[in-house]
Order: C-alpha cells, then structure tokens, then sequence
C-alpha cells in the first residue's frame, strides 16, 4: 500500500494525473447578465482545480451539438461550432492549467440569451455545469416599444378622426 501512496505522492503534478481524476465544473449560481454589443465573460473551472489541457471542453446551448466553442486536443475546434457564434468566442487559456474553462463572448446580441452548457471530458470522467445568460435591457426596451406603438396608434387615430370630420384648425 505504500508504494501506490508513493506513486501517488510522486505523480500527482503530472499532467497525465488530471486525467483520472474526478471532478465537478463549477460556476455562478445565479443567472449571468451581459448587454447587447459587449463582450460577457461565462465563468467556470473544475474543481478540484487541476489541468484542462488535454481534456475535451464543449460549450454549447440546448442541443450538445449546438457547439458554441470546442477545446479538443490542446486547440480551439472550429468545424463543429454554430455560425452565429464563428469569430466571437474565445476560451480563456490563461488559467487552462488551473482549471480555468470560461469562455468569452464577443458583440452580445439578443439571441444570446439562454441557457449554456459547459461540458468537460477527461478520459474517465466528465462533468457539466449550466449557466444562464439575461440580456439586460431587454423589458425596457419592450415598455418602450409597447408605449412607442400605442402612440403612433393614437396619433394615426386622431389624424383620421380629424380628417373625417372636416376639422383642419389643428
């Protein structure tokens, strides 16, 4: 038994070591809110903290193949990835050595809104987390397109009631 705890205790920075390890993927517990034309940064890591390097990490939204971004053999994966996302997602790689698997979306716009997906695979685990993005903004804007057209209603209403009754005084 001392010699697995020694091969244990020797191997365990070994970036084959992750591998076989068992993790979680964690993040916000709570909806993460971007607006529209900037950039929103989706956070994540596994934990416990360890290498991504040579594992899968697929981001993607309702269906697993609806890839948002794929990190597959230490690169980005570009075939696989929808083409309302093609030039806006960037994984963060400045903390793939600990953990770190979240992901940047460039020029928000409102299809993004949604629920997301982050799926990692090692060799013999994998795990998934979900987040949801708001975009903010959004109510306002339909308040003011409510109030917007029922103004212009009003307007073309008045505009024909005159009209008709001769009334050009106004």
């Amino acid at each position: 038994m001392s010699d697995l705890c020694s091969f244990i205790l020797l191997h365990r920075d070994s970036p084959v070591w992750p591998m076989y390890t068992q993790f979680s993927v964690t993040g916000p517990d709570h909806p993460v809110t971007a607006r529209i034309g900037e950039a929103i940064v989706l956070p994540y890591h596994l934990s416990p903290r360890m290498s991504t390097e040579n594992m899968e990490v697929r981001w993607f939204r309702s269906q697993f193949s609806g890839v948002v971004h794929l990190y597959h053999d230490g690169q980005d994966q570009y075939r696989e990835q929808m083409p309302d996302y093609h030039g806006r997602t960037e994984l963060l790689k400045d903390g793939i050595m600990d953990g770190n698997v979240s992901l940047r979306i460039l020029n928000i716009c409102r299809s993004d809104e949604g629920q997301y997906s982050c799926f990692i695979q090692s060799h013999a685990f994998y795990g998934e987390a979900l987040l949801e993005l708001k975009i903010a903004g959004q109510q306002l804007l339909s308040v003011l397109s409510y109030y917007g057209l029922l103004l212009i209603f009003i307007s073309v209403y008045f505009c024909l009631f005159f009209r008709g009754t001769g009334y050009r005084n106004w």
